[in-house]
Formats: C-alpha cells, structure tokens, sequence
C-alpha cells in the first residue's frame, strides 16, 4: 500500500471520530454506589469538567459516621458515570482506532504471519518486509479502521452498560468487569468474524500470484461468490470463544491487579501495570486463536474448513503442543496494547 494512501486513510478516519469526540455533548453524571450488607446506597455528584476535557476517578472514599461512636472510611465505593449513548460509542470508537493506528495493526500483520508460517517473530517481520516493505505491516488499514470503529462502539457500549449496571446491583468489582469485558467480546464478535477473515486472506495472500491488486472489497466480493454471504462467518464459533474470554480474561486479570495487588494506588504507572497484566493473562486462550486463523486461511484458499477438533488433532500430530500457541509473542503485544487502550484508559475516565 502507497504510504500516502495510507496515511490519508488514517489521518481522515481518525480525524472524523476526533472531531466528533470532542464536539459530541457528554450529558454525563457520576453515581456513586456503596454496599453496606444488603443495602445500595446512591448518591448522585457532578462529574469534574474542564472546559472540553472531563476526568472521573474510578474510586471513591467518603468517611461517614456508622453510629455516635465509631466513624469507619468506607472503600467499597465504585464511581459510575452516566453517559449519553452516542458519546460512549465515540469514545469506544476514538479509542480502538488509536490502538490499531499507534502499532495494533501491524502486530495484527506479525501474528497472522507466525500463526500460518512457521517463522518465529523475526523471521516473520523480515520476510513482511521483504515481500512488502515497510508500510506492508499496515495491509488492510483502511478496513481496519471502519473495523475498528464499529469494534470500539460495540465494545465500549456493551461493556459500559454492563459494568455500570452490574455494579449498581452490588456486584463486586471484579465480576462487573469480568462480566462487562464477556459481552463486549461476544459483540465484537459480530463484527471481526467477517473483518478477521479479509484480514487473513489479504495477509495469507499477500504477494502470491493472482493476488496482486487486492483489497478488503475484492476478498469479500470473491469470498461470498465461492462460499456464499455466510462464507465470511466460517470461523464465527473461535471467534465468539476468543473474544469472550480476551476480554473477560483482559478486564478480570487488569481489575484483579488494581484491587487485589493494590496497584491502583501507584497512579497512572499503577494503572499500565494493571493493564500490563491484564493482556499477559489473557492470552491463555492462544490456541483458539491459532486455530481460527488457519480456518479462515483455507476458506481464503479456497480449501473447504474442517471442525475445530480435527484443527486442534492436525496440529497436535504436526507440531505438537507447542504449535497451538504459534504466535504467542506478537498476541501478547497486541493484547497488551489493547487492553491498555481499552480498559485501562476507560477506567481511568471513570467509563
């Protein structure tokens, strides 16, 4: 891909979403809710807002009199805050295409050549680079950034209504976020089962006779004439099941070191750490991954798919164990990045 073609894509997508980010009106409030035995306690407070920026902490301690003579802080207090729907979608939006644009894709492009070949990390950037050149690790950007815009809206509007509500009822921290990142995943699923299988055929296909001028429309165009509409959800399966427990497993594992590990309490450093682990601890589900791949790699072949045993007992025979988790390094980079820009950076909002 022409490098200008590139940067002009990404400069106008990020640029829309931006400027709708920022003009878009928050409406938003912060409840704050306390659990005292079987009692919910609300109290409703102004979010702080300056100008067009607004910030919102996730915790929040308030000493309070329990009777005439002992006072107790109390530190089960979660800070929710009320957003308009469209101003949730935008941020979820904004947010996911920073994450692919800022070094997601191309760590996207990395994993999907490991997980195929079986080059490790270097050996997969070296021959990216050789068949491509540089800006090859961005192939498929201008797909990715719609995906990513549609990924980040349903993401951060499943998620926020879960986790706001959940907590409202009196969950603990840890089961809304747990919760709030399993039905944010299976949303995304919706979307990045068809965007998953271009992604993969254009980097399947990259540089192979026949494949030289295509694009995210051509391989859906040839997809849906060799296997129908539904030849773009072959692999839907692996896909809700890895994005279920990506972001169950991103957010439970990042709320785990906040609250329990206390590293919340380190600020923004403590927060990345959180993230840090968050992304680490999620990639335990790196054979589902590997396995969805290469079924949608024979669909862009043209190969009919197998069942996701017989993917699992192939591989097993072939590569042994260790060939499940093909793809392990550059998964956990693009979970660590991720889970940074999406759940870490929405607690710090306070979302």
């Amino acid at each position: 891909m022409p490098s200008s073609r590139l940067m002009n894509c990404g400069a106008v997508g990020s640029l829309v979403v931006a400027v709708a980010f920022l003009v878009s009106s928050s409406n938003c409030h912060a409840s704050t809710v306390a659990w005292k035995g079987s009692m919910i306690h609300h109290k409703v407070q102004p979010a702080y807002s300056s100008g067009r920026r607004r910030m919102t902490f996730t915790t929040f301690h308030e000493e309070w009199e329990e009777s005439k003579l002992e006072a107790k802080q109390q530190p089960d207090y979660k800070k929710v805050v009320d957003c308009s729907l469209a101003y949730n979608i935008l941020r979820g939006s904004f947010l996911r295409i920073a994450s692919d644009l800022s070094g997601g894709t191309p760590v996207e492009t990395i994993k999907c050549q490991t997980t195929v070949t079986k080059d490790n990390m270097q050996e997969a950037i070296q021959n990216i680079l050789k068949e491509g050149g540089f800006w090859s690790l961005w192939a498929g950007t201008p797909s990715r950034t719609v995906e990513g815009a549609l990924l980040g809206a349903l993401f951060m509007l499943g998620s926020s209504i879960t986790k706001k509500r959940l907590l409202a009822m009196g969950a603990s921290p840890f089961v809304a976020a747990l919760s709030a990142g399993t039905v944010g995943g299976v949303a995304q699923a919706l979307v990045m089962t068809p965007a998953g299988m271009i992604f993969t055929s254009l980097n399947v296909n990259r540089g192979k006779k026949g494949h030289e001028n295509d694009n995210a429309i051509s391989v859906a165009r040839r997809i849906m004439k060799e296997k129908g509409p539904l030849g773009l959800y072959y692999g839907m399966g692996p896909m809700c099941m890895r994005q279920a427990s990506n972001w169950a497993s991103r957010s439970g594992f990042t709320e785990i070191a906040r609250t329990n590990l206390k590293m919340s309490k380190y600020g923004v450093l403590g927060e990345i750490g959180s993230g840090i682990i968050g992304g680490v601890g999620s990639t335990w589900n790196t054979p589902i991954e590997t396995i969805r791949v290469l079924m949608q790699k024979d669909v862009s072949q043209g190969k009919n798919t197998k069942p996701f045993k017989q993917y699992w007992h192939d591989i097993v025979e072939d590569q042994g164990y260790v060939g499940l988790f093909r793809g392990w390094t550059p998964r956990t980079i693009q979970a660590v990045w991720q889970t940074v820009f999406m759940v870490v950076v929405p607690n710090m909002l306070g979302i």
